[in-house]
């Protein structure tokens, strides 16, 4: 029997057992991805040997996203996990095992300082990977004596706007960043219009061993760029919700303004299909969406001719307008973007910083007791320092002191 791909029964079903793969089965220290059918169509079911540590069943979530098969649960030690795989093409059946390497759960973190990523702006080296660390989230020595600590030779051959995610397990780490050069000369009308539409994707245990970049085509097929990405766990499913802003051209090849896009992956190698995320009137423009969550409440930090701040008791629920920053700061999306945001680490405060790009200044950290009150304060200069090299759109993690002394040891020279 033929199938519309033109390929046989027996063909499908050998593509369908050699594509299966588990990426990092030797390493898995988060949930899982188990596809259900393949690319040509085979059919494809689950079972393991420890079902109290690998679920291979879909969970039902009322008014929400199910939560798909694959959820982890890590053990007190290193243990190894069978599963196998019944592939079926109309009426052949084959199977496939796996043996997975579940690590031992990631001991509770206590930090005690912070790592910031960032680009320098649109020089020959400037659109490349920097790292900052600071103890109070508001003095940063640079790394690496102010240069680049990881560049891209792929793509466009330049990354901006890197954003570092702790895993919801705490190991391991991943980084985001668009896949952009303005120095090579091209213009932003090309960048938005026909730039790339892959996100660049690194991985780390330790945040000081990086892995080759890997391109992931995200955008829709018929967007003209992916800028800004950042990633969110999220709780109800097991997922990680990657959001990205992207410029999509109509029927008649007119682009419409930047909006921003979402996917799911679960080890940020195998991508759903891009879903619009936010979008705002007709000719207005949003892009560099951060999200952190605090008690109840999940807050993102969009800029659309403002920094507007909205909040939601789910990441893909309905979300309200808090306000903008304007209000308790007087600075509107003409002063500034790439806004980041994170906690301090030893009281209840957190940090926005702000790409002043207007003036070409670099980050202005802004500080609030409450995010649910939307209000920042402006910080004197005097309070904090940004070190030497100019910190663009960017994020910032909490670390441990373990950590800390780790990337001090592998790219400091104080």
């Amino acid at each position: 029997m033929m199938e519309k791909s033109g390929l046989s029964d027996q063909e499908i079903m050998e593509r369908a057992k050699t594509a299966l793969e588990i990426p990092n089965a030797l390493d898995i220290r988060g949930n899982i991805t188990l596809p259900v059918t393949s690319d040509q169509g085979a059919m494809i079911s689950w079972e393991t040997d420890r079902p109290d540590i690998v679920n291979i069943n879909d969970e039902k979530n009322e008014h929400y996203d199910d939560t798909p098969a694959g959820m982890v649960i890590r053990p007190e030690t290193d243990t190894t996990v069978k599963l196998t795989a019944t592939i079926t093409v109309g009426k052949i059946t084959d199977k496939k095992q796996f043996s997975l390497l579940v690590r031992a759960k990631s001991p509770k973190k206590l930090f005690a300082a912070y790592l910031m990523s960032h680009f320098a702006g649109d020089h020959d080296t400037g659109e490349q990977i920097y790292f900052a660390i600071s103890t109070d989230g508001l003095h940063w020595n640079d790394l690496n004596n102010s240069q680049p600590v990881i560049t891209s030779d792929i793509g466009e051959k330049g990354v901006r706007d890197p954003f570092i995610l702790r895993s919801s397990e705490g190991d391991p780490f991943y980084m985001l960043a668009t896949d952009l050069r303005i120095a090579n000369g091209k213009g932003w009308e090309v960048a938005q219009t026909a730039g790339s539409k892959s996100i660049m994707v690194w991985e780390s245990n330790d945040l000081v061993n990086w892995s080759e970049p890997r391109m992931i085509e995200v955008a829709p097929r018929n967007a003209g760029d992916a800028w800004a990405p950042e990633a969110f766990y999220d709780e109800k499913t097991g997922e990680y919700i990657v959001y990205w802003a992207s410029r999509v051209a109509d029927q008649n090849g007119n682009f419409g303004p930047h909006r921003i896009y979402y996917a799911k992956t679960r080890d940020f190698r195998m991508f759903t299909k891009p879903n619009l995320f936010i979008e705002r009137s007709d000719d207005t423009h949003i892009i560099d969406t951060t999200i952190i969550k605090d008690g109840l409440f999940y807050y993102r930090y969009s800029g659309d001719g403002q920094i507007t701040i909205e909040k939601s008791e789910h990441l893909l629920g309905r979300w309200s307008k808090i306000g903008s920053i304007e209000a308790s700061t007087g600075l509107t999306g003409h002063d500034v973007e790439g806004p980041l945001v994170f906690k301090f680490n030893d009281r209840e405060e957190w940090c926005l910083m702000v790409d002043q790009y207007a003036t070409g200044k670099g980050y202005l950290p802004l500080r609030t007791p409450n995010l649910l009150s939307g209000e920042f304060t402006k910080l004197p200069t005097s309070e904090y320092s940004l070190g030497s090299t100019k910190k663009r759109h960017g994020s910032v993690i909490a670390i441990t002191r373990k950590e800390y002394e780790a990337v001090r040891a592998k790219w400091d020279d104080i």
